[in-house]
């Protein structure tokens, strides 16, 4: 008799899992306990893709969780779908399993930039059981992915809205109407205007998709069906939308409300515009939605202190003790991903990396906050981008930092100053000048992330003042020249080029002694802590003042450049 040999047991895999819920956390540990070779579970969006990125998994496990308790607190399932989507992207050899309520699959599989391989396990079937069936491949209808050619939608869309973590920092636009030729051209206006939109035909989507990702403004025809059978259900999506997502702004869109149902609306709920369809103007509606997105002009000073400013009013708390380290970080790699591991480094640790990293989201969310009180959810900040594993502060016109405007001023002047204009040469230099209030955060100088800004600030500030000092001796005014080329030297005292200056301003004013005492300061200066020789241009320029000989009063003409000195007349 001859006996089969046995197959080889599949080798287990490792699996990751994203569970904001502790007690979940532990159910699904114990679900998995000798199914897995390596099993990482986190709690936070930052934690799960620095694991991804850390090794690469056989599944991933996501939660779809939505906590209608918390309002507008940022416990939607937007982190889910962004974890999703990087899976997506990254991870094409991971299955993926997503936890969610039975109602959520919908919204899931309407989600454009999800992946259509994904096994969805209702929460309401959810059992140690039927999640092993999945990991071990036992259970075809529960493995087998859902498709996004299966979706229930009710009318087709012209156009196909954005991906999930598509148009970062741009409204986000849910439309709610079952008209087609209203749907469709609502999302053709909104496409066009590079807005980040979703559309939905009946209360059931509409809630669906509020549950699943956040908005800054409904446009809400008030008289949408509650569900396919088409039954009115008196306006519950804006009871929704009142009690659960206070700070989205509503604009109710209709041609069929009498006046009396419009003054409800009005009276009854926050909606904050009201279109009627029988005389609708596309950029009256697109003007309508943009002032309806906040919009805060913010001012930063990191010269000489620290403020912030929100539309003319100081900002004093920031939400954590932290927050203002770790903002102060963001702010100096402005425009540059910032890894969530140094902006750990900002926060004091709480024991464990998963709480590490929870205490760095929920910092975060209270800087954004701070900045933009007025956003749906904290992850939906036009200031401050979460990017993959990293975050981004991002300036804009509505950003003024003083670092950036004595820059942007300094190379104003530059230009003037290139173009023989001097008076308005001088009056930028001084307004770069004014600027620079002390060095860059003061407060911060033991922190190696802010020595090469200081530095940097430090060069642009001495270089307008020499400049200006040269523009003040081309017009005559010597006694300005000097105090602009001292001050020069409290900033950088190494600077042989600024003592030049000095010996010239002096000797133009007639004061040759004063010109001799500054040339012997850099002799010994340079001897004492270079030991090396002054240039022979400077010990030229020396012999002429003594000899009395005619020389130029200006370092640098106007316009020729910093380096090109000028030897003596």
């Amino acid at each position: 008799m001859v006996m089969s040999a046995e197959r080889p047991a599949a080798p287990k895999p490792k699996i990751a899992i994203l569970e904001p819920r502790s007690a979940w956390r532990a159910k699904l540990q114990e679900t998995l306990a000798g199914l897995y070779s390596h099993l990482v579970i986190s709690a936070t969006y930052d934690e799960f893709l620095v694991a991804l990125q850390e090794m690469p998994f056989d599944l991933a496990i996501v939660d779809l969780w939505i906590d209608d308790a918390a309002g507008d607190a940022d416990h939607s399932a937007q982190d889910s779908l962004e974890a999703l989507l990087y899976l997506t992207e990254h991870a094409l050899q991971t299955r993926l399993v997503v936890i969610g309520e039975a109602d959520g699959r919908e919204p899931l599989l309407e989600t454009p930039g999800i992946s259509d391989q994904i096994a969805f396990l209702p929460r309401e079937q959810f059992s140690p059981e039927a999640l092993q069936a999945i990991v071990t491949r036992h259970e075809d209808h529960l493995s087998s992915p859902i498709s996004l050619g299966h979706t229930g939608v009710l009318i087709s869309l012209e156009l196909q809205p954005p991906r999930v973590g598509t148009r970062i920092g741009m409204p986000r636009v849910l439309i709610v109407e079952d008209q087609p030729f209203w749907l469709n051209l609502f999302a053709r206006m909104l496409e066009e205007a590079n807005y980040f939109w979703r559309a939905a035909t009946t209360y059931a989507q509409a809630l669906g998709r509020l549950r699943l990702e956040s908005f800054h403004v409904v446009l809400l025809n008030p008289s949408v069906s509650a569900a396919s059978t088409g039954e009115a259900q008196n306006w519950q999506l804006l009871d929704y939308l009142t009690r659960h997502c206070p700070r989205t702004k509503l604009i109710a869109i209709s041609g069929k409300l009498s006046a009396s149902e419009v003054a409800k609306l009005f009276i009854g709920y926050p909606i904050r515009g009201y279109v009627d369809k029988n005389s609708f103007d596309k950029n009256s509606l697109l003007s309508l939605i943009e002032r309806q997105i906040n919009k805060s002009a913010l001012r930063v000073q990191t010269l000489g202190d620290f403020r912030l400013w929100r539309d003319g009013r100081q900002i004093t708390h920031l939400g954590a003790p932290e927050a203002e380290l770790l903002l102060k970080l963001l702010i100096t790699r402005r425009n540059t991903a910032v890894p969530a591991s140094d902006l750990l480094q900002c926060l004091a640790p709480q024991g464990s990396l998963a709480r590490d990293f929870a205490r760095l989201t929920e910092t975060i969310n209270a800087v954004r906050f701070a900045l933009e009180p007025e956003l749906p959810r904290p992850a939906d900040s036009r200031l401050i981008l979460r990017e993959g594993a990293s975050y981004r502060f991002v300036t804009s016109h509505q950003v003024e930092i003083d670092v950036d405007l004595l820059e942007q001023r300094l190379n104003e002047a530059r230009l003037s100053e290139s173009k023989g204009e001097i008076a308005d040469a001088i009056r930028l230099y001084e307004q770069a000048i004014a600027l620079y209030q002390g060095d860059y955060l003061p407060a911060d100088r033991h922190i190696a992330w802010t020595a090469n800004e200081r530095a940097a600030v430090q060069a642009l500030y001495a270089n307008a003042l020499n400049r200006i000092a040269d523009l003040y001796a081309h017009e005559g005014d010597l006694d300005k020249a000097i105090q602009a080329a001292n001050t020069a030297l409290s900033v950088d005292a190494y600077a042989e080029i600024t003592y030049r200056r000095l010996m010239r301003y002096h000797a133009c004013k007639g004061d040759r002694k004063a010109a001799a005492a500054v040339y012997r300061t850099l002799v010994k200066l340079f001897s004492e802590l270079f030991a090396e020789p002054i240039s022979p241009l400077t010990q030229r320029l020396y012999e002429d003042i003594a000899a009395d000989r005619p020389i130029s009063c200006v370092e640098v003409r106007p316009g020729t450049g910093e380096f090109q000195a000028l030897s003596s007349d």
